[in-house]
């Protein structure tokens, strides 16, 4: 009976780290930074410049991304024209690059420069991102 007790206590011993380890294995940590990309000119416009917002969620060795937010500092505003366009694509874009959580997303027609420019700063803010 003493014998059978303490092959328990010894077994439930060495179980414990083990457990433990395994709950350490599986937390979840989730950090969210933002990252401002390079700006890019849209041509004699002026310059687009984008900041993302990423949520970088780590479980286990598993990491995953997530651009959670897109903002627009920096856009063509020198003319009425050039506020219009802005004002009209960049939401449009915002959302594109919201659901593909990429830079390949489609252009605005009418805003060719600005939603080029748009694209190459949301790359470079990416890349950014994958690095941190």
């Amino acid at each position: 009976m003493k014998k059978a007790l303490m092959t328990l206590l010894t077994a439930g011993v060495i179980g414990l780290p083990v457990a433990n380890a395994t709950a350490a294995a599986t937390k979840t940590k989730v950090v969210i930074r933002k990252f401002t990309g390079v700006a890019y000119s849209a041509e004699h416009y002026g310059s687009v410049q984008v900041v993302i917002t990423v949520r970088k969620t780590t479980k286990g060795t598993k990491v995953t991304r997530r651009i959670t937010a897109i903002s627009v500092p920096l856009y063509p505003s020198s003319s009425g024209r050039s506020s219009y366009i802005s004002e009209n694509a960049i939401p449009i874009l915002r959302s594109e690059a919201l659901h593909a959580q990429s830079a390949r997303i489609d252009l605005v027609s009418g805003a060719t420069y600005t939603s080029d420019a748009f694209a190459s700063s949301l790359q470079s803010a990416i890349l950014k991102a994958r690095k941190a």
